[in-house]
């Protein structure tokens, strides 16, 4: 099989590319790996990505490019549009010609946090932000070009390679040894590396369609700096304070925690709680004993 992975220096591309390897060499499968990122594959451009495509002919094509400032996305509309709309769209026209599946990374922020509870691959989308609506743009171009797609919308992102929240958070609990941290934002922690498992199964398993992929559970942002100073042992006093105390360019949702019950029932793969992938990711990171 052969998997084209866009992005591929980014958090999750890099994560993922890693997992892809390993699962080639050690289970090995004779998995065919080409990853990429902008320096090779400017997806914003639509011949160029045709061209590309056409020549590697990969059966897979995991699309992990996108513009993820969410911030920056306020300001550089068209770039967001260029890379989050236009781009998703022109790698689904080339994946259609050569009869390759897309496996597409989308986002919580299509949602605008109106929901008290877990929200559904059903439930409406109304995003608040550039970045979300750039992102739900994509999401709509490849399900009118292809039906041989899967669509992962994921959320709060952490891993390896790239830094994050939990990089910072720390970071800034180091250097002040007091943090402020909003309570009223909601949402589900994802660890690249069981999203990296996720699109493994979607691929492995030919599941299509739009699915949640999160980590297991519910907690604000406070509550994850709690406990990841919790986790690490690092004495941080942590501030509670509101999302309105917190002045930023763009409006977030106030929850945008993921219901992933229809990617297990399609795949059969029990997804661990945010709290066990948070501590592996600190094991492995930090070397925490």
């Amino acid at each position: 099989m052969k998997i084209l992975v866009i992005g591929a220096h980014g958090m999750l591309g890099r994560c993922l590319v890693s997992m892809l390897s390993n699962l080639s060499t050690v289970g090995n499968l004779g998995l065919k790996i080409t990853a990429v990122d902008m320096e090779q594959l400017d997806i914003t451009r639509h011949q160029n990505t045709s061209l590309f495509i056409n020549d590697c002919k990969p059966d897979v094509i995991v699309n992990c490019a996108a513009f993820t400032n969410v911030d920056a996305c306020e300001t550089q509309i068209s770039d967001a549009f260029a890379v989050n709309a236009t781009g998703a769209k022109n790698v689904a026209l080339a994946g259609k010609q050569i009869g390759a599946k897309i496996v597409h990374i989308s986002t919580d922020y299509v949602f605008d946090g109106a929901k008290i509870d877990f929200y559904r691959e059903t439930d409406k989308v109304n995003p608040l932000s550039v970045y979300g609506k750039s992102k739900l743009e994509g999401e709509f171009a490849i399900q009118e070009i292809t039906d041989n797609y899967a669509i992962l919308r994921t959320a709060w992102l952490f891993g390896p390679y790239r830094k994050n929240f939990v990089t910072a958070i720390l970071e800034r609990g180091k250097k002040h040894r007091e943090v402020s941290v909003v309570t009223d934002q909601h949402g589900s922690p994802t660890y690249t590396g069981d999203l990296s498992q996720a699109v493994w199964n979607v691929i492995s398993r030919d599941v299509r369609g739009l699915y949640h992929f999160a980590n297991t559970g519910k907690c604000s942002r406070y509550d994850w700096a709690k406990k990841i100073f919790e986790l690490t042992g690092e004495q941080v006093s942590v501030h509670p304070i509101k999302t309105a105390d917190y002045k930023r360019a763009t409006v977030v949702p106030q929850n945008s925690a993921l219901d992933c019950s229809k990617y297990n029932l399609a795949t059969g793969h029990k997804i661990r709680p945010w709290q066990e992938a948070l501590e592996e990711y600190l094991q492995k990171t930090l070397l925490l004993s």
